[in-house]
């Protein structure tokens, strides 16, 4: 059965197109134009079977079929070359294959060349966790809230996780203004992609601060927790990144001086810090 990841993911592009055309274009040149809109993923055999992509998505310039995998699966190595042959006939346009993969050696095995018909070989256009761009700039989150919560998706267990965190639930922030549900989804996914200790940092961080906008139950009912166990210690790494994140937005200088005064304070007065510098969009005049 497909996990929440997998199908959230699927979810993610098929609502916003222009984010999955956005890293082809930097991770591997490909242009694709941003135009594209969801099809069938239905594929249809001479047999009466039929094989579903998890996600078709074509416009003028061409067609991509997305499959996301969280592991390997020996059947893909047959049924992508077909996909592509089926999109291929049915809409006429340049057609790729695009795997997104959650872990680098799912990503590394979905590379592999395989061996197809003519003595051809097919390769996929692999989208692996270093090919997603860590979204640290919170006004590109509340652009591109689909690409900042994939990023959280990947990037929620690497040392910056915090400041990608953040960025994170700014997007589901943006989007729950125009839909409740939506945000809520996108802040739950947010928080489970981090590890305990940094959602309980970060909870800390967004509970205390008046200036986000929306704050879902899951994060009331894990920051009630997080209170009852304590804030995490060892975190001042992570919240220092957020601090950066934060003064790069509201062009708050970050000089090598307050960089030394920051790096000698404690986890919970960096916490007040960076609740501080959320709130007055400004770097205290006592800090």
């Amino acid at each position: 059965m497909p996990s929440r990841d997998h199908e959230l993911a699927i979810d993610l592009l098929r609502r916003s197109p222009r984010t999955l055309a956005r890293i082809l274009r930097h991770a591997f040149g490909i242009e694709v134009g941003e135009e594209l809109v969801s099809v069938s993923e239905a594929f249809d055999e001479i047999e009466p079977s039929t094989y579903v992509a998890d996600l078709v998505l074509t416009g003028p310039e061409a067609t991509l079929i997305v499959e996301v995998q969280r592991q390997r699966d020996a059947d893909k190595v047959f049924r992508w070359p077909f996909y592509v042959a089926g999109a291929h006939a049915r809409t006429r346009r340049r057609t790729w294959l695009v795997v997104l993969a959650f872990e680098e050696s799912v990503a590394d095995w979905a590379r592999r060349p395989i061996s197809t018909f003519h003595d051809g070989t097919f390769r996929p256009i692999v989208i692996g966790p270093a090919a997603i761009p860590r979204v640290f700039d919170l006004d590109e989150a509340r652009a591109d809230p689909e690409l900042a919560v994939l990023s959280t998706m990947m990037h929620g267990r690497d040392a910056d996780a915090l400041a990608v965190g953040l960025a994170g639930f700014v997007a589901a922030s943006t989007v729950a203004l125009e839909d409740k549900n939506r945000g809520r989804l996108y802040a739950d996914a947010v928080l489970a992609s981090l590890s305990r200790d940094d959602m309980r940092v970060l909870l800390e961080v967004v509970m205390k601060s008046e200036s986000f906008p929306y704050k879902s139950e899951f994060a009331r009912e894990n920051y009630e927790r997080g209170r009852a166990e304590g804030v995490a210690e060892g975190k001042a790494e992570g919240l220092i990144a957020v601090l950066v994140t934060l003064c790069r937005e509201h062009g708050i200088p970050w000089t090598e001086s307050r960089a030394a005064n920051v790096a000698a304070l404690d986890a919970d007065t960096l916490e007040r810090l960076v609740v501080r510098v959320i709130g007055e969009r400004r770097w205290p005049d006592d800090a």
